[in-house]
């Protein structure tokens, strides 16, 4: 029975407990890459992992956050290759389901991805382009102060003068501490 109610009151907190109060964390994000094409020319993104800091401010069940994430992936065509470095910048909207500690959330976000690459023989590569994201994952509040996140997110993104959009989608990871 103690057990019972140790747990109880380890794992229970309410939302008006986590309202309006401002949470900062890091986060590490796996990110599957996609193929697109540009003047009849294929262009391949490889699977990359990005890591960063965020912060977010919570208004009841709403979590409004902004993540920065770092990164790099090569994206190869028929003639080059680059090795390029990802910044990416995201303001999302967290919806937490239940009232409980352990809530399944949805997310949604826009943003952008900037891509840098100086090793082209001719020119430097730079370019941000918009993006947004969708995803959906669980939330445990950790005795009013810690947090952890996991998210399945999928983000798209439109390469300058490709075809189609590409999309990154993969699990990210947020640790992170309620101020």
């Amino acid at each position: 029975m103690v057990v019972f109610l140790s747990l109880s009151i380890f794992f229970t907190l309410s939302t008006e407990s986590r309202a309006q109060f401002l949470e900062v964390f890091a986060v590490v994000q796996q990110m599957n890459g996609d193929k697109t094409t540009a003047s009849e020319m294929t262009l391949d993104v490889d699977d990359s992992i990005v890591g960063g800091i965020g912060a977010g401010f919570n208004i009841g069940r709403v979590n409004l956050n902004m993540d920065l994430l770092f990164g790099a992936a090569d994206i190869t065509s028929v003639n080059s290759k680059l090795d390029a470095k990802l910044f990416c910048f995201d303001a999302n909207l967290d919806y937490n389901i239940l009232k409980s500690s352990i809530t399944p959330l949805l997310t949604a976000g826009i943003g952008s991805i900037s891509f840098s690459d100086s090793n082209i023989m001719v020119e430097e590569f730079t370019e941000t382009d918009f993006s947004y994201n969708f995803g959906a994952g669980l939330r445990w509040t950790i005795k009013k102060h810690y947090l952890i996140k996991g998210i399945y997110r999928a983000t798209w993104t439109k390469i300058k003068d490709t075809d189609d959009s590409i999309m990154f989608d993969g699990i990210s990871i947020f640790l992170g501490y309620i101020l």
